[in-house]
């Protein structure tokens, strides 16, 4: 592909905000998890809370930084939309994601990561089946 695509298309600009701050990982579980929904960050995080239970304590910590106090309308991820997601595995390709990465962080199938890697002329590594790594 000769065209540069944008990092996070996939995104909306709230949780392209809230990758910048807490990384793709907690927006892709914020807009999956409590997609649809007002969510309100405190000042203080409890333990057990379900932020920190979601996205974990570093993330947690540093969206409470940014947003403390604030209620968020959390817009979903990939909103089950095949074209979004499509993108999505396309971007994070391009940008050198495993397969085993974006079926984790996607939530798809492996067949549809393969399936889509092939259209953009990316085929699996022979050696990603059994990958446990995070690259």
């Amino acid at each position: 592909m000769s065209e540069q695509l944008p990092e996070r298309a996939w995104f909306s600009p709230l949780l392209n905000e809230i990758a910048d701050v807490a990384g793709d990982r907690a927006a892709l579980l914020l807009g999956r998890e409590k997609a649809c929904c007002r969510i309100f960050i405190p000042k203080n995080l409890k333990p057990g809370h379900w932020l920190v239970e979601l996205v974990g304590d570093e993330a947690a910590g540093k969206l409470v930084k940014r947003y403390a106090d604030s209620y968020l309308d959390i817009p979903p991820a990939l909103g089950g939309q095949m074209r979004r997601r499509r993108r999505a595995i396309t971007d994070m390709t391009m940008q050198g994601w495993s397969i085993a990465r974006i079926t984790r962080a996607l939530g798809v199938a492996r067949s549809t990561v393969t399936d889509q890697r092939r259209k953009i002329g990316r085929p699996a590594p022979q050696d990603d089946l059994f990958s446990n790594s995070e690259d």
